[in-house]
């Protein structure tokens, strides 16, 4: 949704994907929180970790962040209002332009 069509890679299984926001300038990892209404949280990753896909490290680091949520240092925003701060939410805003 807020990643480059081409960049986008989905690990279905472990609930997550990855890819590069050209609006934001940024490699994301979408975390999908499964709850009554699914939504996804945005963490910023390397270039590096996300060329790690498909491996058990990047599947460590996907873990980690889901645990650590709205209170990691690499969280960008949620789709969820609530849990952004107006900073959080205009930088959805800008990332969101790029969405089909």
């Amino acid at each position: 949704m807020y990643m480059d069509h081409e960049t986008k890679r989905i690990r279905s299984e472990k609930y997550y994907s990855v890819g590069y926001n050209s609006e934001i300038n940024k490699y994301l990892l979408a975390d999908v929180i499964a709850w009554v209404a699914w939504y996804e949280r945005y963490f910023e990753i390397s270039k590096d970790e996300y060329e790690m896909f498909g491996s058990d490290e990047l599947d460590a680091i996907a873990e980690r962040l889901h645990k650590e949520g709205t209170s990691s240092d690499r969280f960008l925003f949620s789709i969820k209002d609530a849990e952004n701060t107006s900073v959080q939410l205009e930088m959805r805003d800008r990332a969101r332009k790029h969405r089909d």
